[in-house]
């Protein structure tokens, strides 16, 4: 009996990336500086590989519903869930901003070249491992607050390039027993209120 020849085949294709890990290079917020402005913060995706990768989706898919202001871009996701977009915010809805995390952050040994943008969502998107749609909007608890956190570039002034640092990371915080819309003990956890 003769052995089949085989053949490689040269495909012209490319590896195919899921939509919802397909997400803008960029992200439109209020400038630090003067909140009437805006500027524009890189998104760190090597963080967000790195999610992917250990399994966690929850990053991912609070990006999409906190940070940019839509709904995951996953199977069913406008069917399964009633009024997808209601109550997701968007970097540039942030009503606070803040300078200086008051402790080492990535290279920077005290924290004073990191911003925390605040949100407070009424919804958000959790992962869900579920055959009709993973994404599940769920509403935002009260008592919380989201911050995301922008890495200033090294020289960064008020005027000049659009793009003034990376948004790096961000996560639900617990809300100020006096003012709901901030993060508790933001007095001690920031170095001072941009606006």
């Amino acid at each position: 009996m003769s052995k089949p020849s085989l053949s490689i085949v040269q495909g012209s294709g490319s590896p195919r990336v899921s939509k919802w890990l397909t997400f803008p290079a960029t992200v439109v917020a209020p400038s630090p500086f003067d909140k009437a402005q805006t500027c524009e913060f890189r998104i760190a995706r090597e963080d967000l590989v790195k999610s992917v990768l250990s399994a966690r989706r929850q990053p991912i898919f609070e990006l999409w519903s906190c940070i940019l202001g839509a709904p995951p871009p996953v199977n069913n996701v406008e069917t399964f869930n009633l009024k997808p977009s209601d109550g997701l915010t968007s970097l540039g809805d942030a009503h606070a901003c803040f300078q200086g995390v008051k402790r080492p952050c990535g290279e920077d040994d005290d924290g004073s070249a990191w911003l925390a943008y605040i949100l407070k969502p009424d919804a958000f998107y959790e992962y869900v491992s579920h055959m009709a749609c993973v994404a599940h909007k769920q509403e935002a608890p009260s008592d919380i607050v989201f911050v995301a956190y922008v890495r200033l570039d090294e020289p960064c002034a008020p005027d000049g390039h659009r793009v003034k640092g990376v948004l790096t990371h961000w996560h639900f915080v617990i809300a100020d027993e006096a003012d709901a819309s901030l993060p508790e003990e933001y007095q001690k956890r920031y170095d001072r209120r941009l606006w």
